[in-house]
């Protein structure tokens, strides 16, 4: 095993503009929109993570009954799993994305989601040559689906480069 650098500081400056697009999408969802806002509780599987997502629609549309493009953030930690077992530690995931309306079906709403997912391991690691050098990176993609069906949201996304599933289920406001 290699020993990686030491990663000495927090990145504080993502972890706050994090926040500020939290609070921007939680602000957004108070507004009136054709788009169906939901919160929900992420859990992932790889690391046994867990943390909130937020879907919003910013932009309203002048015609009845027609679906918008929306957005949503998300951000999950998690310590144990499969990253425990490689020795790394602290996995924090936030991400930020895209949901493209699909045609509605039997009452049902659908939309397929894509995001960027910035990824922040813990302070020490120790960068295993066996592990996929895919791990180690900060940035990866996801691409996901979104089902809403009354006050139930279901979502299903996987980050593609580490093929980490993630699943969340939430109620729409």
């Amino acid at each position: 095993m290699i020993k990686a650098d030491n990663i000495n500081s927090y990145p504080w400056p993502e972890v706050a503009g994090f926040i500020i697009l939290m609070l921007l999408g939680v602000c957004l969802c108070s507004r009136q929109a054709e788009g169906q806002p939901a919160l929900y509780l992420l859990f992932q599987p790889a690391d046994l993570g867990v943390g909130p997502r937020v879907d919003y629609y910013p932009f309203s549309s002048e015609q009845a009954g027609k679906q918008t493009v929306g957005f949503y953030n998300s951000l999950t930690y998690g310590s144990c799993g499969l990253y425990k077992r490689y020795e790394l530690k602290h996995h924090v995931k936030f991400t930020t994305g895209v949901l493209i309306p699909l045609k509605p079906y039997r009452e049902r709403g659908y939309s397929i989601s894509g995001g960027a997912n910035y990824h922040h391991l813990g302070k020490s690691v120790i960068r295993d040559p066996d592990l996929s050098s895919k791990i180690y990176r900060s940035w990866s993609y996801e691409l996901g689906f979104v089902v809403k069906m009354q006050r139930l949201a279901v979502c299903v996304a996987t980050d593609i480069p580490r093929w980490e599933p993630c699943i969340g289920i939430g109620s729409i406001f």
